[in-house]
């Protein structure tokens, strides 16, 4: 008899995310894969243990699975995310000290991979490199027409960054290079620290919307009639300093938690995100684990995201 089955009783409830239980059988609706990589980080690295961040502050013993009611006009009582989906922690990639060119092939292989199940996935990471070669392996996998939300204070659109190709600062240029995703497929909020010409190109022209709420969703409903997936890229910088101190490129300004929980919304509110990822958290910049709440929050947001987008498909 194993040691630990005569403390039933006595120790502590296993980690999970929220307590949401894994499936008894078949793959879970929600996978989640930690990407604990920052080498491409420009500024202040230290994002790559932001997977293991996450799961220490959302653990039952610090969180819980009803999900989160900011950002409603009037209060709704939504299930208990451990009664709505099941949940897989998949682990997390050992990428850590590998160059952007050999980790682009083991996320994109990984990526690629998990893409073969009907799993919504959830990457954490690190830094916003990973986005491009998760997408780049999530598309071999699942060929189709997609769709990107990119919630950032940065459009990371250059073509190189300081002589690089492969940086956060160019992830989503990659992407449209690529041929990964259109660019009038591509809908960025709140960019409020990207260069006026890359703003410029995303949208396609001279005009430079400043999204509200109400042009944000339409936008995204517009995006979603011509694609078969979105995919929604958050970096945690698009929060206010004084929200989430802990995120590698700091910028003044930026969205409240409950900001980001309506335009999350909004997203999920068509059927059709698949994946999402929540990077930069960098819990070496933050010692009050102010950042560690306000990403628990959205990641999940996130998952309450995907618990809706269940319950219409049943």
């Amino acid at each position: 008899m194993p040691l630990r089955n005569v403390l039933n009783g006595f120790l502590k409830t296993p980690d999970a995310f929220f307590g949401i239980p894994a499936p008894l059988e078949g793959d879970p609706d929600v996978g989640i894969l930690g990407v604990p990589y920052d080498l491409t980080s420009s500024y202040s690295p230290g994002c790559r243990f932001g997977p293991r961040e996450f799961r220490l502050a959302t653990t039952m013993q610090r969180s819980h699975s009803r999900p989160v009611s900011v950002g409603f006009d009037t209060y709704e009582e939504r299930p208990l995310l451990s009664d709505s989906i099941t949940l897989e922690d998949i682990g997390d990639l050992e990428v850590d000290l590998r160059l952007p060119e050999a980790a682009m092939y083991d996320m994109s292989d990984a990526a690629e991979r998990l893409a073969k199940s009907d799993s919504y996935l959830v990457f954490l990471g690190g830094d916003h490199y990973i986005t491009f070669p998760l997408l780049k392996g999530l598309k071999r996998s699942r060929p189709g027409e997609y769709g990107i939300i990119w919630l950032d204070s940065h459009a990371d659109f250059y073509e190189d960054y300081g002589g690089y190709k492969l940086s956060h600062a160019t992830t989503l240029r990659n992407c449209v290079s690529e041929g990964l995703v259109s660019v009038e497929n591509v809908v960025g909020h709140d960019l409020r620290c990207a260069h006026p010409s890359q703003r410029r190109e995303l949208a396609g022209g001279d005009d430079i919307p400043v999204y509200n709420l109400e042009t944000f969703s339409k936008k995204v409903k517009a995006i979603s009639k011509r694609v078969d997936y979105l995919y929604i890229s958050i970096d945690l910088d698009i929060l206010r300093p004084e929200v989430a101190p802990g995120v590698s490129h700091p910028e003044s300004g930026g969205l409240y938690v409950e900001d980001v929980c309506r335009y999350l919304r909004t997203a999920f509110a068509t059927e059709k995100v698949q994946y999402a990822d929540i990077v930069e958290l960098n819990p070496l910049l933050d010692s009050s684990g102010l950042t560690a709440v306000a990403a628990r929050d959205i990641l999940k947001e996130v998952l309450a995201g995907f618990a809706l987008q269940k319950s219409l498909k049943e």
